[in-house]
């Protein structure tokens, strides 16, 4: 279902009535995160804050957020029947990252209606919350989309990417180098330039699905494709940066390598459900222009998730990076894949194979942790032949205790690795971005599938596994069914 922009989806839910306005007078302190909160974990309805402290009277006065907050709203998202599961929507979306939609110039648009600059640039406009009680400040940047260009190639990317407000001008920001954003970041420092960015608040949720998936196309090419309809961009004020035309809110500036411009930034409550990250200097966005519509809407979103506690994100998150595995997977050559699932967290993939050789499972390992997919996924790898179903944990839970054995070499562990600065389980000072880039991880590969060392066996009717004893004879079955009354059932 292609919307135009923020608000007419807004309008969408409220046709459904999918939206709940809340006119009383809420808290940007720790309230607004709250009732998120509450709401999302109970799968409960998009929510547009209208009464908000401090910000009667600043630029923009209302706030908007769990609009993908329900499997039902993404499958609306993509034009689907609301009752596509989960299984569906990972080959839906499979399929659309593979059919990039390219976007369309434009020369002007709503986001153009007012446009700060200089002195006048103030992010304390926005009624940005403190999302949660241990928070380092207010996160400007939650679900925003930060675009930034390759300054060889020209590719734009659009990634969501977190940012803490410092002053009313700068953005302290998680600035991963592994990461698309920080990719350009290294050409630009290598080149003795300053990166230009454009943070995108309050868009068409396509591009925050898109922008926070590792996907291999542009990231507008990918919300085109998802919303069925081209993204219409343009172009910034201070750089040569591409943005919505109708976006509620564009930030354009600039981050500079110098230490001395660095900005403090974090902790932030992030998607392990732990808060991620201490108070330390980290890179800053300089906020040299703002454009907006007119009353703008501010456009954020909770990111930690525990269990029973959930976000929006965790209701479409593991369909888009179980959707990329797959392709990662059929691009790399790995034959015979016939599923991908994430579940909520990112760190345990679920691949299910039809084994073909001897180290299939391996190579499924190889092929994921060597995409860039893993700079947040796949931390414990688990590979299941195709007749354990990938999405019922009792069927994975089944083959890990009687196809798994360890003194088999089912078990491999790859230590050394990048992995995400944000799992609390990784030592502290190894999680430092600004010193090494990212995280480090020792990544585990569980080969669950029935180990070929095994010999088959005459007495298993030349198989490696005896029969599964809970199985009733076809004979019998059409008995019981041809008898089933007469038993008094």
């Amino acid at each position: 279902m292609a919307v135009r922009d923020l608000r007419e989806w807004i309008d969408d839910l409220e046709e459904r009535n999918d939206l709940k306005r809340i006119k009383a007078e809420v808290d940007w302190n720790e309230e607004i995160g709250a009732i998120t909160r509450e709401i999302s974990s109970q799968h409960g309805p998009a929510l547009l804050f209208e009464n908000i402290k401090d910000h009667r009277k600043t630029v923009c006065r209302r706030l908007f957020t769990n609009g993908t907050g329900t499997r039902e709203r993404v499958c609306r998202i993509l034009g689907v029947s609301q009752e596509t599961s989960y299984r569906e929507l990972v080959t839906i979306f499979k399929d659309r990252f593979s059919k990039p939609v390219k976007p369309l110039t434009v020369s002007s648009g709503p986001v153009k209606e007012n446009i700060v600059k200089g002195s006048a640039v103030d992010v304390l406009q926005f009624p940005v919350p403190k999302w949660n009680p241990h928070d380092g400040g207010r996160f400007i940047m939650t679900s925003a989309s930060v675009v930034t260009r390759d300054p060889e190639t020209g590719r734009l990317n659009a990634g969501t990417y977190r940012g803490m407000i410092a002053k009313k001008n700068t953005i302290g920001v998680l600035l991963a180098m592994t990461q698309g954003w920080g990719k350009h970041f290294s050409k630009y420092k290598n080149r003795g330039q300053e990166m230009p960015v454009a943070v995108v608040i309050g868009w068409d949720q396509s591009l925050f699905i898109a922008a926070s998936t590792p996907v291999n196309h542009p990231e507008y090419e990918m919300a085109g494709s998802l919303r069925g309809a081209p993204v219409e961009l343009v172009k910034c004020e201070t750089n040569d940066l591409l943005v919505p035309a109708s976006a509620e809110i564009v930030l354009e500036g600039f981050i500079s390598p110098d230490p001395k411009t660095f900005e403090p930034e974090g902790p932030f409550s992030e998607y392990p459900g732990y808060y991620a990250g201490r108070t330390t200097p980290k890179h800053a966005i300089r906020v040299e222009c703002i454009t907006h519509r007119n009353d703008p809407i501010f456009h954020g979103c909770l990111t930690g998730s525990s269990p029973g506690r959930t976000n929006e994100g965790t209701t479409w998150t593991p369909a888009t990076f179980s959707a990329m595995a797959w392709q990662y997977l059929e691009e790399a050559g790995v034959p015979n894949v016939t599923g991908v699932w994430r579940g909520k967290w990112p760190e345990l993939l679920r691949v299910q194979i039809r084994k073909s050789h001897r180290g299939h499972a391996q190579q499924v390992a190889a092929a994921l942790w060597g995409c860039h997919l893993a700079n947040y996924a796949g931390k414990h790898l688990i590979v299941v032949d195709d007749d354990i179903d990938i999405h019922d944990w009792e069927a994975i839970e089944w083959a890990l205790c009687y196809r798994l054995n360890a003194g088999l070499g089912d078990i491999t562990m790859f230590p050394g690795t990048s992995g995400s600065m944000l799992d609390p389980s990784v030592p502290l000072e190894e999680r430092d971005s600004v010193k090494y880039g990212h995280g480090k991880w020792t990544r585990v590969l569980i080969d669950a599938t029935i180990n070929w060392e095994l010999e088959p066996q005459e007495q298993y009717g030349g198989s490696r596994y005896p029969p599964l004893g809970t199985a009733i004879s076809p004979e019998m079955a059409a008995t019981l069914k041809r008898r089933w009354k007469e038993y008094g059932f």
